[in-house]
């Protein structure tokens, strides 16, 4: 028997065995630290993961449903309008080009306009800006009701254009009118509560902060009309949260949920261009 032979099997099985015992054994740490972690409530991964409520504005603990009427503009509205020129179109929108341009500072905060808009645009008191769709050059403002935003509702805004020169000079716009309460309040979900569903979509990274958390409504359904007339469609909007998330490297992201039900809206679906409403109008022919 060549023993020296023998020794180097042996060397060799008991590699191999150490090698996979040392498989299992990272198999077996690392199934305990998956189930530790499955085992651990959302609140103790918020508070794992550094993921916290900032100082957030005093919030209501109910509201009520709205149902709103779209608005169709009539050409005793344009009479209403000096300074431009305008028009209806499709019943729904109405278009306008302003007869001097108004020069704007910085189109991300246009306090000029902000102040101009309730002067020249159809209760324009009415409206909040949003935001500014650098690729477009165009200001977005919401319609508000009881200051809160309407958020991201196609038939509840105004985008008004801009030039190279960063001057205003033309807008659309479209309202919702007649906007009542539905007698029954809605409980909304807590703070603490969105923040958690918001984590629980990986919607949220480790070492965020919520900085502010907002309430405004949403569009919940359409109730159309019967016969040819566009006149008496309803709209339903429902209770919505806005929570501002402020990462690590200090960029912020804006989160919405429906506040009644917890559903989540990724906004960055929606279509704003006011093209979609006569291609919708199109479509229900």
């Amino acid at each position: 028997m060549d023993w020296s032979k023998t020794k180097t099997i042996f060397i060799v099985v008991f590699l191999i065995l150490d090698i996979f015992l040392f498989i299992l054994f990272i198999q077996k740490y690392e199934d305990s630290q998956l189930e530790t972690i499955g085992d651990l409530s959302t609140t103790e991964r918020l508070a794992d993961e550094n993921v916290t409520l900032g100082e957030l504005p005093d919030v209501e603990d109910s509201r009520p449903y709205l149902n709103a009427e779209y608005y169709r503009f009539i050409n005793s509205d344009l009479q209403e309008l000096e300074g431009q020129t305008a028009a209806i179109r499709d019943g729904q929108i109405l278009e306008s080009v302003l007869d001097e341009p108004i020069a704007l500072e910085d189109p991300e905060n246009p306090e000029e306009l902000n102040e101009l808009l309730e002067e020249f645009v159809i209760n324009g008191d009415q409206y909040t800006f949003w935001d500014y769709d650098e690729e477009d050059n165009q200001l977005i403002y919401f319609q508000t009701y009881q200051d809160l935003t309407l958020y991201y509702n196609l038939n509840a805004q105004i985008a008004v254009q801009l030039n190279e020169e960063n001057e205003a000079i033309a807008y659309e716009q479209t309202y919702l009118t007649s906007l009542e309460e539905f007698t029954e309040e809605q409980q909304l979900r807590e703070p603490r509560a969105v923040l958690e569903t918001f984590y629980d979509r990986n919607l949220i990274q480790p070492n965020s902060t919520a900085v502010d958390l907002q309430l405004g409504y949403y569009p919940l359904f359409v109730q159309q009309s019967t016969g040819d007339s566009d006149e008496g469609i309803t709209q339903v909007l429902t209770p919505t949260w806005k929570m501002t998330i402020e990462s690590e490297d200090g960029s912020r992201t804006d989160l919405f949920m429906n506040a009644v039900d917890g559903s989540i809206y990724d906004m960055s679906q929606v279509n704003l261009d006011f093209k979609q409403l006569e291609e919708d109008d199109e479509t229900a022919e």
